[in-house]
């Protein structure tokens, strides 16, 4: 049965809540605990359990920083760990939250499917989990941004700043949804230009040095390559920095809108990103799953949060984060 069909779980004791958060305070990296509000205990609070996929990049951290905040506006408690990355740091991360006894997890997951035998483990304790950024096998519901959107709006952009017609590149990025649509999203927008000729699609790992290794070898092979699209804001710039070694001149585009890129848009090869906005992400994740551990149905539909095209001449309308 699904946990949207599920009825409130039945209070804990005040002996049972004292031990849950006794061990939580001690197990979590980054604890924020609230007073009251809406949630199972019999005090009325609701604790979340909150693994993100990697401190080294400021748009996870950004989103952390906005569930903190969010929780301490809703008072609920919440658990914010960092899984550098690493499934199964991720999963061990989610069995610790199950064996707390939290109301629901919030999870970015470092890998879409990977990470799904963990979420079985929780939906078995009767823990509903929502996906944010990216979705996540056997999560209740899903906040994510466009991805298909920014990917197609980043890709149309560089093929009307290389006048219709070129040869572009892509460095890819790890196996989750965001960078999937993302891709999706690119393709899309290549396609419909048949002056465009994709040479070179290659996976990096979402860093800037790995990004940069990969561009590189892209452009010792193809050194007439005219633009590149990378799938996050680290590989663009580490696409961007592969080229000022060698040289070359190309026009880059990435995806995210983090400050580390807004600030070279207009002084380096990268020429746009589609900005996302991870605070609204986390917002919106906590919301849900307040209401999931509340007993609330959610729409199973995943929650679309629109990208917008961050430019050198639209900077200045955008709230650039991290």
């Amino acid at each position: 049965m699904s946990v949207l069909d599920r009825t409130c779980p039945r209070a804990k004791t005040p002996s049972k809540i004292a031990a849950a958060l006794g061990t939580a305070l001690i197990a979590a990296g980054t604890m924020t605990a609230c007073a009251s509000g809406a949630g199972a205990g019999d005090d009325g609070r609701t604790t979340i359990g909150v693994t993100l996929n990697a401190a080294s990049n400021p748009f996870f951290l950004a989103e952390g920083q906005a569930i903190e905040t969010a929780a301490a506006e809703k008072r609920v408690e919440v658990s914010v760990q960092y899984a550098n990355a690493d499934v199964a740091v991720q999963s061990d991360q989610i069995d610790t939250f199950i064996r707390q006894k939290v109301d629901s997890i919030i999870v970015d997951a470092v890998d879409s499917d990977g990470i799904g035998p963990a979420l079985l483990r929780a939906t078995q304790a009767n823990i509903p989990v929502v996906a944010v950024d990216v979705t996540a096998i056997g999560a209740d519901a899903t906040v994510t941004s466009d991805n298909v959107q920014a990917g197609r709006e980043a890709c149309t952009y560089l093929v009307e700043q290389l006048g219709g017609s070129g040869k572009v590149a892509i460095v890819d990025g790890a196996a989750v949804s965001a960078i999937s649509d993302r891709m999706q999203g690119c393709q899309e927008a290549f396609d419909a230009h048949p002056d465009v000729e994709v040479v070179a699609t290659q996976r990096a790992d979402l860093t800037r040095d790995k990004a940069m290794n990969v561009a590189s070898t892209i452009l010792t092979a193809n050194p007439d390559v005219d633009g590149f699209f990378g799938v996050n804001d680290p590989t663009a710039i580490g696409i961007s920095l592969a080229a000022q070694q060698k040289g070359v001149d190309v026009k880059v585009v990435g995806v995210d809108g983090a400050k580390q890129l807004t600030d070279l848009l207009g002084k380096s090869s990268i020429i746009a990103t589609s900005g996302q906005d991870p605070a609204q992400l986390g917002r919106s994740g906590l919301d849900t799953a307040v209401r999931l551990a509340g007993g609330e149905k959610v729409d199973s539909a995943p929650t679309l949060i629109p990208t917008v095209l961050v430019t050198a001449d639209t900077i200045t309308a955008y709230n650039t984060w991290g």
